[in-house]
């Protein structure tokens, strides 16, 4: 049996969250331990549950996305899914794995963007 690698996605849009679980599940190491819907929670999240890898939009209630890794201790890797133009993550002092560009058009871009951070672990 393979090792499991824990995830969590930080997304407000229920439909995309959706969109996400379904590709994951393509990649049957990782497993989901949570979704938040705002970066208040997720800094909590990502610090209690330390999961190894994050889905992150920048665009979501609360701090900006990136904000969220500026304030957490624990620093998953990265994978930043937003509509938002890669530049916006220059802003930050904030190591991310991949961007993926919304909307998604090619599901291997995150399951490969996964497989790198499998391969980091």
């Amino acid at each position: 049996m393979s090792k499991e690698y824990q995830y969590l996605i930080i997304e407000d849009d229920p439909a995309f969250v959706e969109i996400l679980k379904v590709i994951m599940a393509k990649v049957p190491e990782m497993k989901l331990i949570g979704i938040s819907d705002n970066t208040v929670d997720a800094a909590k999240r990502i610090d209690m549950d330390k999961p190894e890898v994050l889905l992150l939009d920048i665009n979501i209630s609360g701090l900006e996305g990136p904000e969220v890794l500026e304030i957490s201790e624990h620093k998953p890797l990265t994978i930043v899914i937003s509509s938002h133009p890669e530049e916006v993550m220059d802003n930050y002092d904030v190591e991310y794995v991949a961007f993926i560009q919304k909307p998604l058009k090619n599901a291997e871009q995150l399951v490969n963007a996964i497989h790198k951070c499998i391969n980091l672990i």
